[in-house]
């Protein structure tokens, strides 16, 4: 109070005018405090909104960018960068804002650093907040690259603090110096340990989630393998078991290369191979290679020497042990094979195996079917079956039947055992003078008969010349040596369709030609066209495979 002349001012007054002040100071007082308050209540709001937000998120940029937009509400800054640690030492950006000029075009490979390195750095080794009123001064700051080094900058840096550790930092920038206030550093750390309860809960998640997707990709690939090896179970056929392995592994396992070797007995080894899939057969146990440049037991190709990628090799099991290996490759670093593809590769080569050992057994009962026991041939059941087959797909073929000659009197003389030794003798000795191409049958009793594929009556009647004479070099067994006898036939030829429309049709022909050789001197070769003349007088009686040595099927000259 005053006056703009002398006042003589009583004690009341003063009195008055110092109660006066001090109800105005406590106003004041009141009203700042109020202030503040309302400021701090702001502060909760935002936090209690930041917490409800970032319960909902479970992308670490969503939280990123969530925190940077909320902080820009409490705290006055320039730019904001939120950082993960990533592989345990570096430091990556996962949302940053630029809100001037010198921070709008900032990138990730720019902001990209290491713990240790920097102010950033610093903090996310000590778990230390920091509040720096001038950047370019401290000596533990690092200039990013692209940008001016004495640039007058503040900073508020707050480690992401969870159950002990740090799992990133939060850093606030602004233009000049001296620009942040300690509140603000405790609201930032307040809001780093919001980040950080988030960050860990959406870690949780992207775990959550990978693993369901991995295991969501197991059944998937469980569901896959079942139905590929129902129809791999179903197939007796062992060459259309391996077929299909290269064509169901592709929808199930990517790889770029895949090989299957099968073991050779007779060789004792892998055809060709060495290396990895020798050890696998060897120690019976399957293999996961992660890096191929760094086991030894991978033998790169000379051709284009070493390689990165990844491998699997699994034993293919029979019933007496390893019977061959399945390989696969990935070529390259980048996507090596994983446990899980490795785990259901082994499931696939087991029910693999099991697929190949029906179809072994399948493929023993049907040779034995399809097999005369005492030489081994093609039955005669089969004979029928590859000739009605060859007539049904209009495939012309020769038919060579073979009659041996007087064969009653080995076994007469030196006994159904010598019988049949001589029968098998006989047996190797057409299949030897045969080609691949011809099939060989035991007709039943002592007759066989050859089909050859594609070959007119020229080329089986020479085929037969090699056979009459192949018999002529049969040696004997002991048991008969001793009784002069030489081996021979009477052998008859026919052509399809040349000499009949029909399997019985060309197979009486070739019996008629048989019968002339046989009438006309024995251990010679007959064509159909030669017992044309026969056409009406003679029918096939056919002998079957169990008829014993012993028992000579004789034709007869009535119908």
């Amino acid at each position: 109070l005053y006056h703009d002349r002398p006042h003589p001012w009583t004690d009341e007054e003063l009195e008055t005018l110092a109660a006066l002040a001090t109800q105005g100071s406590v106003a004041i007082r009141t009203a700042q405090n109020y202030a503040q308050m309302a400021t701090w209540a702001a502060q909760l709001q935002s936090i209690q909104q930041l917490g409800a937000q970032l319960a909902r998120l479970t992308s670490v940029r969503e939280i990123g960018l969530t925190i940077a937009t909320e902080l820009r509400q409490l705290i006055d800054y320039h730019n904001v960068r939120v950082y993960r640690i990533v592989d345990g030492h570096i430091l990556m950006p996962v949302a940053m804002k630029g809100q001037v000029g010198e921070y709008v075009d900032e990138t990730v490979e720019q902001l990209r650093t290491e713990v240790g390195e920097g102010l950033t750095g610093w903090v996310a080794a000590q778990g230390v907040p920091l509040n720096v009123v001038d950047a370019a001064k401290d000596p533990r700051a690092a200039t990013i690259p692209g940008t001016e080094a004495d640039l007058d900058e503040s900073m508020l840096l707050a480690p992401m603090l969870y159950e002990d550790g740090v799992l990133g930092v939060l850093v606030l920038s602004k233009l000049g110096l001296n620009q942040f206030t300690d509140d603000d550093l405790r609201l930032l750390v307040i809001y780093a340990s919001f980040a950080a309860q988030a960050m860990a809960n959406a870690d949780v998640a992207e775990r959550l989630r990978a693993k369901s997707a991995d295991l969501e990709r197991q059944l998937r690939s469980q569901r896959d393998l079942l139905q590929i090896t129902e129809s791999i179970l179903t197939t007796l056929d062992p060459r259309a078991v391996l077929d299909q392995i290269t064509d169901k592994l592709v929808g199930l396992v990517r790889h770029d290369n895949i090989g299957i070797e099968i073991w050779d007995r007779a060789l004792g080894r892998l055809p060709g191979e060495e290396g990895l899939a020798t050890w696998v057969v060897e120690h019976a146990e399957p293999v996961l290679v992660v890096d191929e440049l760094s086991d030894p037991r991978v033998r790169p190709f000379d051709s284009i020497g070493p390689v990165a990628g990844s491998l699997i090799d699994v034993p293919l099991r029979g019933r007496e042990g390893v019977i061959g290996v399945l390989s696969l490759e990935r070529l390259g670093a980048e996507e090596p094979f994983t446990e899980d593809e490795f785990e259901l590769v082994k499931l696939f080569a087991a029910q693999v195996s099991i697929a190949l050992q029906n179809a072994e057994v399948h493929r023993a009962v049907e040779i034995k079917a399809q097999t005369d026991d005492l030489t081994c041939l093609l039955n005669q059941g089969t004979f029928h079956e590859v000739m009605e087959r060859r007539v049904a797909d209009a495939e012309p073929f020769s038919l060579i039947m073979l009659d041996l000659d007087d064969f009653k009197r080995v076994n007469d003389v030196a006994g159904h055992q010598a019988g049949d030794e001589l029968l098998r003798r006989i047996a190797a000795a057409i299949v030897g003078a045969g080609r691949e191409s011809d099939s060989v049958f035991r007709y039943g009793g002592d007759e066989f008969t050859i089909l050859l594929p594609n070959t007119d009556t020229s080329g089986a009647r020479a085929v037969a010349e090699r056979v009459r004479q192949a018999l002529h070099a049969v040696v004997p067994p002991d048991g008969a040596a001793h009784a002069d006898i030489l081996v021979s036939a009477s052998i008859g030829v026919a052509t399809f369709p040349a000499d009949g429309p029909t399997a019985p049709a060309v197979l009486l022909a070739a019996d008629r030609a048989c019968y002339v050789a046989k009438r006309t001197g024995r251990d010679r070769i007959a064509l159909a066209v030669d017992a044309a003349v026969l056409a009406g007088q003679t029918e096939l009686q056919e002998p079957t495979p169990v008829d014993p040595p012993t028992i000579r099927v004789e034709r007869s000259s009535q119908a």
